[in-house]
């Protein structure tokens, strides 16, 4: 198998000829940058140097993935966050939140495709299609519904908000919704292959479990239904107490940290999504060493892993040689 069938298969519970080694989360790394002149921020905003600093991945390290961007403020950016486009090991960050007194009046801008950054995105997306579209899986991360309705309003007044004004909190997370489907619809159009909400913002670490699934849920599960692509829900944090109430969203695989247990997470999630992760990748990726990387990764794989991955996106400092120790655990792995 190739590592786009490989990938594919995995993520949503097909056969595989051995456990794929992939990244659903950001992957740039100041080594991958150095190594190949696309450098942040400038990678950030440039189609071009986008695509070559993705495939330094799979290039440099055997990671089988194709992923972009390299953070999570492309949506929020384009519908008027202040947004801090970071240092070549930091990555962009919101400043400001334009809506703080709620989004009662707001209204999803009609060339919302064309505004900021996604078009950047969208171009790269075509570019690494055409490249290597039929070889590695075109993986699209963006901010999930709760993470844009609290870059937007504040995730602070958003977790406050949900006990004492939670139609404006349901307001926003609607419009975050429509955003991110008519993202993903175009994002689909232009090739990917997988699309990933990424939805720190619902962690279980910041809102109740019930919160999660009166409120949340239910957005999770309607941006689901109208993705047409392999579709991957990552939430950050120890999300052990709404695992299962994420493999009802509807999404084919959950990406999980080191702070989830892997076989607990798959008896949660049992027949209704794939697992993917959950390498450290601050304690292990970062900041150890080799033998520690391919010691978490048999441990991951004998705990059930569908995929292989880290657990959430690379520190930029991460070295090469220790996403090579993650591939190679997998490549000489023996049950």
């Amino acid at each position: 198998m190739n590592p786009r069938d490989r990938v594919l298969n995995a993520l949503t519970g097909k056969s595989v000829d051995r456990i794929p080694v992939t990244a659903v989360t950001q992957t740039g790394t100041v080594e991958f940058m150095e190594a190949t002149g696309a450098r942040w921020p400038e990678a950030h905003s440039n189609p071009e140097l986008m695509v070559k600093l993705a495939l330094a991945a799979y290039e440099l390290a055997g990671l089988e993935t194709a992923r972009i961007p390299f953070g999570l403020t492309v949506l929020a950016d384009a519908l008027g966050a202040e947004v801090n486009m970071g240092t070549i090991d930091r990555q962009p960050s919101v400043r400001e939140h334009p809506y703080s007194s709620g989004l009662s009046e707001f209204k999803i801008p009609e060339n919302l495709l064309e505004l900021k950054r996604i078009p950047v995105v969208l171009e790269a997306v075509h570019l690494l299609k055409e490249k290597v579209g039929g070889s590695l899986p075109v993986i699209v991360g963006f901010e999930g519904p709760a993470t844009l309705a609290g870059h937007l309003m504040g995730i602070e007044r958003m977790a406050i908000w949900t006990r004492k004004k939670p139609v404006e909190v349901k307001r926003a997370l609607e419009a975050a919704t429509e955003v991110n489907v008519r993202y993903a619809e175009a994002l689909v159009k232009a090739g990917a292959d997988v699309l990933v909400p990424c939805d720190p913002s619902a962690s279980s670490d910041l809102f109740n479990p019930k919160d999660f699934e009166a409120m949340i849920k239910p957005f999770l599960a309607r941006l689901a239904e109208e993705i047409r692509a392999v579709k991957v829900l990552h939430i950050c944090g120890k999300v052990t107490p709404i695992v299962r109430a994420m493999a009802e969203t509807g999404y084919d695989s959950l990406s999980i940290e080191e702070k989830v247990n892997m076989k607990e997470a798959k008896r949660l999630a049992g027949d209704l999504a794939t697992i993917v992760g959950n390498i450290s990748p601050a304690k292990t990726l970062l900041l150890g060493t080799p033998q520690e990387v391919k010691k978490e990764s048999v441990q991951a794989i004998n705990d059930g892993a569908d995929a292989l991955a880290p657990g959430c996106g690379l520190a930029p400092r991460t070295p090469i040689a220790n996403l090579k120790a993650m591939v190679e655990a997998a490549l000489k792995y023996k049950s």
